[in-house]
């Protein structure tokens, strides 16, 4: 059984279509992370699922129990879903153990059990020793730590983030981003996290659903989006890449100025035929016609910009290129091809 199935779901705010047509499923113990940019409609998607956004059409269902559709909503408090804020809403005048146990008040538990369940909880997310403590005696990742927590208390039948690492400093979003992970798939927990950030999706996520102007553009793992993006929209949203212009030679066949590729398609599926290859799948070798125009270091490798046969390229190289002047050599990497036609990239080619 799904943790979460949304057929066909439609919201207005203002007379104005919000979301259209999401479908869409989340499996027990899977990380769903809904993306996009901003005002693509992630948030007030989360929102409907916790009901806390008006549905106009389609229906919702958490472990096989329909909580909205056909002329009926089930009430926010009544789903069981845990909620997380951007600015986690702690109660500032409680503390730790007092926002938990708030949280616990509409189960009616007898005291021993309400002193039970903290404490389990807390020992959960390591803040055993800060119970006592006030929100604002406590560091960003703990404060989140107490979200989690709260959320969690109740045992939801599914978890919903918004924007959950977005106040967090760099140095500890990686390491809260892998504790906090664990900690959801040791307790079989489904997810469903909202994020503008394509880094902490690809370290948090299961799959990607990625949105554009309130529709879901393609689902996947982040590995399948973004090496095999749907569109130019995916391709452009999840990274950098370049274009590469190419001509049909045969059917499975196109030349290119990075040599002659092989691909399942044919001239009348992609009549003008452009190549999407991100950086990191091109190869650079010292020596040969291409000019270095630009070296970029970046810590993890160097960013290069490439004039090769009059067209310009960026490729990933793993050290500082010490001779430029004697030109590169510029090749393909082993890798599965991804094809668009030109008329799908007029208004995005310039930002790449």
């Amino acid at each position: 059984m799904s943790a979460l199935r949304i057929e066909d779901l439609y919201c207005q705010h203002q007379q104005q279509p919000v979301l259209s047509g999401i479908s869409l499923t989340v499996e027990d113990n899977e990380i769903l992370c809904l993306l996009g940019a901003s005002g693509g409609g992630k948030t007030t998607l989360l929102r409907a699922i916790a009901g806390l956004m008006p549905v106009s059409q389609g229906t919702v269902w958490l472990r096989g129990r329909q909580v909205e559709g056909a002329g009926m909503s089930v009430p926010a408090e009544q789903r069981e879903t845990g909620f997380i804020f951007q600015d986690y809403a702690l109660f500032p005048h409680l503390t730790v153990a007092q926002n938990l146990a708030f949280a616990l008040r509409p189960l009616r538990l007898s005291g021993e059990q309400q002193r039970q369940r903290i404490q389990e909880m807390l020992s959960l997310v390591a803040l055993t020793s800060l119970a006592q403590r006030y929100p604002h005696e406590l560091s960003g990742g703990q404060q989140q730590r107490v979200a989690i927590a709260r959320a969690l208390v109740c045992r939801p039948q599914l978890l919903l983030l918004d924007e959950p690492f977005s106040n967090i400093d760099a140095q500890v979003r990686w390491s809260l981003i892998r504790e906090i992970r664990a900690l959801l798939k040791s307790l079989n927990m489904a997810a469903v996290f909202v994020t503008h950030s394509k880094e902490e999706a690809f370290a948090f996520a299961d799959r990607l659903a990625l949105l554009e102007k309130g529709r879901v553009v393609q689902i996947g793992t982040p590995k399948q989006l973004y090496h095999q993006p749907a569109s130019p929209y995916v391709a452009e949203f999840l990274g950098r890449g370049n274009l590469v212009r190419c001509d049909w030679l045969a059917a499975g066949h196109l030349a290119s100025a990075l040599g002659e590729i092989r691909v399942e398609s044919d001239p009348a599926a992609c009549p003008e035929p452009l190549l999407f290859v991100r950086p990191q799948l091109l190869a650079v070798t010292p020596g040969g016609q291409g000019a270095v125009l630009e070296q970029q270091f970046l810590g993890s490798h160097v960013r290069c910009l490439i004039d090769w046969q009059g067209e310009h390229y960026e490729a990933w190289h793993h050290e500082w290129l010490t001779e430029p002047e004697c030109g590169v050599s510029l090749a393909l990497r082993p890798h599965a091809p991804v094809l668009f036609s030109r008329t799908e990239w007029p208004q995005l080619h310039s930002r790449l």
